[in-house]
């Protein structure tokens, strides 16, 4: 069964959206850093997002469609279409595919805890940790870990916009 979920009148979005973006990049700034083996290098990267989403109760499906800027990347997209959120706890999975300018790739596998995703006006913030499970190119094999904040907006019932963010580390390209 599914079911969708109201949003706000478009006459009060901006507002909304600007203290989503801060929480965001305030949640970031705070989060703790993973300690770095000798190896690892640092990594961050920002994308503003397009998402859809369908209510299976008790879960929420999102696909997520992102454009931004990696370390070691440069212009980058990010894309996921198994994004799990669980409506009763706020808990989550997924899996993004960052692909580079050069068609390079990496591998994010994402997990907010219990409690990460808050419900605000209109939309929800999160955040959570990432480990880089692998990627092509250059980055065949990369391993890394960090965390990840970000905000998100309904502009319909379904579909709305975003913000995401990662810092941690990632094995040195070409290694």
């Amino acid at each position: 069964m599914k079911i969708t979920k109201h949003a706000i009148s478009a006459r009060r979005r901006p507002r909304p959206f600007l203290a989503l973006l801060l929480a965001t990049v305030t949640l970031l700034a705070f989060t703790a850093r993973p300690a770095r083996a000798s190896r690892d290098q640092p990594f961050h990267a920002n994308f503003v997002t397009q998402f859809k989403s369908v209510v299976e109760y008790p879960n929420l499906h999102v696909t997520v469609n992102s454009r931004g800027q990696a370390t070691y990347m440069g212009r980058t997209t990010a894309f996921t279409d198994d994004q799990l959120v669980s409506l009763i706890d706020g808990s989550g999975t997924a899996t993004y595919t960052l692909t580079g300018a050069n068609g390079d790739t990496v591998v994010l596998a994402l997990v907010v805890q219990i409690g990460g995703t808050i419900n605000v006006e209109g939309g929800v913030i999160f955040s959570g940790s990432y480990t880089i499970t692998g990627g092509t190119g250059r980055f065949s094999g990369a391993t890394g870990s960090g965390a990840f904040a970000g905000s998100a907006l309904f502009l319909t019932e379904t579909d709305g916009i975003g913000a995401f963010a990662v810092a941690g580390t990632i094995s040195p390209p070409g290694s």
